[in-house]
């Protein structure tokens, strides 16, 4: 236990922002919500407010962005909401010598940079507690009450030391890139367990599925749990790890959470227990070395990347589009008999390209397939399968009753294969094969990179191979 709180200390060291920058950080807060007020008449806002690790004082350092979130009555429509908040954000930027750029969520924000400081300015319906929302973005002032109210100023260092170690262990954020935890359920844990190792403690023994109802909004004892358990696996159907909102109980806080990050969480808090290291909170991103290049080449399957550039498209957008592509091309793949091991997508930010990666178990295969067909006993089976294949190279002939052809392997090659079936389509026809609307756009001038060529481009990027070597090297895991 010493070893951990020692950690901790460092951890700390590392990641809370300095009295300065607080210091800094709650004038500018301060001086937004004083231009906000002087507007909220005009533009006809309840009022604003601050929401987000920031407000709540749980920010880690360098993370430090600033929510504001003007509050709307309930009566307006979205249209008007939106309209309404727009203008009355550009007035407050107007007044901090700011220009925004328009984003979007649920209905459109501002973002700007003040300061040093990226500032959102967010338009939302003002929501009581126990009334039903209006829009999702409604929640964020709630939340950020029920924190404040909820979380010890004790236990604030805890939520940053839980938020570092997730960072870490790669499970940081509930986007749709990451899908992993939020900062919102590292606090509601830290809430509901308690110091950070008490977190890690019970994390590791998590089992699929666990509920957590922090508030208890559900369930008040054991009894009540195993009463209300189906019910609740039935709402938030193939969700690992349920955490009932306390704002809402409809709602899982952690449902952007993949059972493999879950999986990790799980696997990961066990080895830090066992073995306490700091190793967890700050990976080093090392490249792969030559003998580690030498042991993926050892493995002699065939490794293909597909490179082109990134759509112009959010992570949220394309994330979920790459991971649909890889899922398609394999799934081809697999029907004309190239077996594949592993998929990644990469992204890299220094490039601005997209590399789909697959290690196949071989590239090639023979000139030839098998094609076992049903008894020859069995009609109109037995016709059917003859008249599909009627003039193969070999065949037909018998294996016990069963009718057998040997015929011309379509595809020798896994690269023949995506050549002809998908980077000569136009992007309509990659649509129709199921590949999605922004990489079909963009799958047609991919460049097809295998074999040597693709360990050559290993050993010059290294991005790329510190990318691999996350996923081949450092996921082992130690259990």
């Amino acid at each position: 236990m010493a070893r951990i709180v020692e950690i901790k200390r460092e951890v700390l060291r590392r990641v809370k922002p300095t009295r300065e920058e607080v210091e800094r950080l709650r004038q500018l807060t301060m001086k937004i919500l004083e231009i906000a007020a002087k507007h909220s008449e005009r533009y006809g806002y309840i009022g604003a407010t601050p929401v987000g690790s920031t407000a709540r004082g749980t920010w880690l350092k360098g993370d430090s962005d600033i929510d504001v979130f003007l509050l709307f009555p309930k009566d307006l429509t979205r249209e008007e909401l939106g309209r309404k908040g727009l203008a009355a954000a550009r007035a407050i930027l107007r007044d901090l010598n700011g220009k925004g750029e328009l984003k979007y969520a649920e209905h459109p924000y501002l973002s700007a940079k003040i300061e040093g400081y990226d500032v959102d300015l967010v338009p939302c319906y003002k929501i009581e507690p126990g009334e039903r929302i209006i829009s999702a973005v409604d929640r964020s002032p709630l939340h950020n009450a029920y924190v404040l109210q909820n979380l010890d100023p004790s236990l604030r260092d805890e939520v940053r030391v839980l938020k570092q170690f997730c960072k870490g262990i790669g499970i940081y954020g509930s986007d749709l890139k990451t899908c992993g935890v939020s900062g919102y359920l590292c606090e509601l844990l830290v809430i509901h367990f308690g110091k950070f190792e008490n977190v890690i403690k019970n994390v590791a023994n998590l089992k699929p599925v666990a509920i957590i109802d922090v508030s208890r909004r559900w369930f008040k004892s054991e009894d009540e749990l195993r009463r209300y358990e189906k019910e609740l696996q039935e709402m938030f159907k193939g969700e690992p790890l349920i955490v009932i909102d306390p704002v809402d109980p409809k709602r899982n806080v952690a449902a952007a959470l993949s059972c493999e990050n879950f999986a990790k969480f799980v696997t990961k808090a066990k080895e830090f227990l066992a073995a306490p290291s700091l190793d967890y909170f700050f990976p080093k991103k090392r490249p792969l070395t030559r003998r580690e290049v030498e042991l993926l080449k050892a493995r002699e399957t065939h490794f293909l990347g597909l490179r082109f550039r990134r759509p112009n498209i959010v992570d949220d957008v394309l994330y979920p589009q790459l991971r649909k592509t890889l899922r398609r091309l394999a799934t081809s793949m697999r029907i004309h008999g190239f077996e594949v091991i592993r998929k990644y997508e990469f992204v890299s930010e220094r490039t601005g390209q997209v590399m789909l990666i697959f290690e196949l178990k071989y590239g090639k295969q023979p000139a030839i397939e098998k094609r076992v067909g049903p008894s020859i006993f069995v009609s109109p089976n037995r016709e059917d399968f003859l008249r599909k294949y009627s003039s193969p190279p070999f065949g037909p002939y018998l294996e016990e009753d069963k009718l057998v052809v040997e015929r011309e392997t379509e595809f020798k090659t896994v690269e023949e294969l995506l050549n002809q079936r998908y980077l000569k389509l136009s992007p309509r026809e990659l649509m129709a094969k199921g590949i999605p609307s922004e990489v079909a756009k963009a799958l047609p001038k991919a460049e097809l990179i295998s074999g040597k060529t693709f360990f050559d481009l290993v050993e010059r990027d290294g991005e790329l191979s510190i990318f691999l070597r996350e996923k081949y090297i450092e996921t082992r895991l130690g259990v």
